[in-house]
């Protein structure tokens, strides 16, 4: 299903700045690899967002930006796993192994910590239940198929058993150098989840809905959204690199037509400023 005009444009207007959002995985096309020993990397970012998924309100933060990585093994705090790489988005962030890594294929095995969502994040989740914060594995295959374009597919489930689910994010990203030393990638993609974390983020139980007068919604497996994003990295000397990005993304299904969904269309831009220590 294609993205309306409204996002299409934007997205075009938008390339040269770039983004990432919980929902898209742009899939760029790597970098060399990172050099061997410990190589780590802080900076801060303000990130312009929906307060949840299917929100019409919007949040500003401003966060700190941290990654470190050693050989194979790298840990990342949330939107930082592309300080140490090719630009990515959040959704590689925690901790995470590289179990393949040749000029074509890479595979690697994470866990991520899941914030979950408080009823207080939103007016439009008011007298929910809060949606627990959990962790969760994520399994991510990454394949180049030249000229600069490759693709990605991951899965990620919720090991603790709080309802957070399983979900199927793919992607198909292009990346390239506009002028020597900086990157830039644009991508799409797609998300599905099973029913239970559609019930978790995007459900009203009967009884809550009695509870709180709202209208009780059982959603189903299915997609969750079609997504877009573009990332663009500058050098500002050996060091310093200045990230910028917008990421759109257009809910599908049962996700669009929750109760809970204000606007089906979201957008989230951020600019980071960072140091790397090689």
């Amino acid at each position: 299903m294609p993205l309306p005009a409204r996002p299409a444009c934007l997205l075009m207007l938008s390339l040269p700045f770039c983004a990432a959002a919980q929902a898209v995985d742009t899939t760029p096309a790597p970098e060399a690899p990172a050099p061997a020993g410990l190589t780590y990397a802080l900076g801060l970012a303000v990130i312009d967002s929906p307060t949840y998924a299917g929100a019409s309100g919007r949040e500003q933060k401003l966060r700190p930006l941290w990654s470190l990585r050693y050989g194979r093994f790298q840990i990342s705090g949330a939107r930082s796993s592309g300080l140490l790489g090719a630009p990515s988005t959040e959704k590689h962030s925690g901790a995470s192994a590289d179990l393949i890594e040749s000029d074509r294929l890479s595979l690697a095995l994470g866990l991520r910590f899941d914030n979950g969502r408080s009823a207080g994040d939103d007016p439009a989740l008011a007298g929910l239940p809060d949606i627990r914060s959990t962790l969760r594995a994520r399994l991510n295959g990454s394949l180049r198929l030249g000229g600069g374009f490759s693709t990605n597919l991951a899965y990620s489930a919720d090991i603790l058993g709080r309802e957070g689910g399983a979900q199927v994010g793919w992607g198909l990203g292009y990346g390239w150098a506009p002028w020597p030393a900086a990157r830039a990638s644009v991508g799409v993609g797609a998300t599905w989840a099973d029913k239970r974390h559609m019930q978790t983020y995007f459900g009203i139980a009967p009884e809550v809905a009695l509870r709180t007068g709202r209208t009780a919604f059982t959603p189903g497996a299915g997609i969750v959204d079609l997504n877009a994003g573009a990332v663009l990295r500058v050098p500002l000397g050996p060091r310093w690199a200045l990230t910028t990005g917008l990421a759109l993304s257009q809910l599908q299904g049962d996700a669009a037509g929750s109760p809970l969904t204000r606007q089906a269309f979201g957008a989230t831009a951020s600019v980071a400023l960072a140091w790397r220590s090689r």
